[in-house]
């Protein structure tokens, strides 16, 4: 799955990595995140219910809670992709 930043987003998580601010990255990857989810889900033949989903995205919110902090080489273009020069 490929996930895109806005200018913006991609910004606000620098900032947010920058100052470990944990929970400001989280805000910006949920809001990338959420129109592939919404796509996958679109165009799955057989979409899971909602109680099943409900579940499973609690599950998910309760793991990123404790993500450890990524660092600014982390989330910067180059360390994203310097396995793939």
């Amino acid at each position: 799955m490929t996930v895109t930043l806005t200018s913006e987003q991609e910004h606000r998580l620098r900032a947010g990595a920058a100052q470990r601010d944990a929970q400001a990255v989280r805000e910006v990857l949920v809001q990338a995140l959420d129109p592939a989810v919404e796509g996958l889900l679109r165009t799955s033949s057989h979409p899971p219910k909602a109680e099943a989903l409900s579940v499973l995205l609690d599950r998910i919110a309760a793991e990123l809670h404790d993500a450890p902090v990524l660092s600014d080489e982390a989330v910067s273009r180059a360390g994203i992709y310097a396995d793939h020069s």
